[in-house]
């Protein structure tokens, strides 16, 4: 039912498009690469284009997957509407949630990059110098599972190609700073994206189907 509610709305909404494109295309090509590389090797490839002129990019951009950025973002939202607000908040909560509960209880024994190639690989990767580095609980990531939940959220509550563009762009430069940052492999962002998109599509789909007297009104609006 929700399914069927995601597809025809995303289908009704022409300014979704450069997301699922993108989205699709990163999915199917993401897939083949971790079919055909193995977790180590993909991230040796990726970790070859590695340039000082993009540290302080990607050191940045990495906070937008925060969860302390979604708290801000949510206690903006506040301000708007208590629905987009509910809808982003659900999303953040229930797709960070299952995440943390992936990492530190079903695969808390994926390390991460840094850990992998010092300790069980002849292999060395490239760092920034004085980054500190996590070393456990590699599998998904959580900052990418965040920053999904909260752009695909937002562009499916704004409906404006400008806006879905930029969305989609900041899910993914946050996405892609967690490999380039050798805090994650390839395959944790690749499946933190899946989760933080699919919990949006859901709550969104799940939301769109309820209407509560209090959902148009927010914290100036009362």
């Amino acid at each position: 039912m929700y399914f069927r509610l995601i597809v025809n709305y995303a289908l009704s909404h022409k300014s979704y498009l450069p997301f699922y494109i993108t989205y699709l295309l990163f999915l199917v090509l993401g897939g083949i690469f971790l079919f055909v590389t193995s977790r180590e090797n993909s991230h040796l490839i990726l970790n070859q284009f590695f340039y000082d002129s993009l540290h302080s990019f990607f050191k940045y951009i990495t906070h937008i997957g925060d969860g302390l950025f979604a708290v801000a973002i949510i206690l903006f939202v506040l301000f708007v509407n208590y629905k987009s607000a509910l809808q982003i908040g659900l999303t953040a909560i229930l797709a960070g949630g299952a995440t943390q509960l992936l990492k530190n209880f079903v695969f808390d024994s994926y390390d991460r990059p840094s850990w992998f190639f010092k300790h069980f690989s002849e292999n060395s990767i490239q760092t920034i110098e004085g980054m500190e580095l996590n070393i456990h609980n590699s599998f998904p990531s959580g900052h990418t599972t965040t920053a999904f939940a909260l752009y695909v959220s937002l562009l499916l509550l704004i409906k404006k190609p400008k806006w879905t563009v930029l969305f989609t762009l900041l899910a993914f430069a946050a996405g892609y700073s967690r490999v380039y940052l050798s805090q994650h492999f390839f395959i944790d962002i690749y499946f933190g994206s899946l989760m933080g998109t699919l919990w949006a599509l859901l709550i969104f789909a799940f939301l769109s189907k309820k209407n509560k007297p209090w959902f148009n009104k927010s914290l100036i609006n009362r």
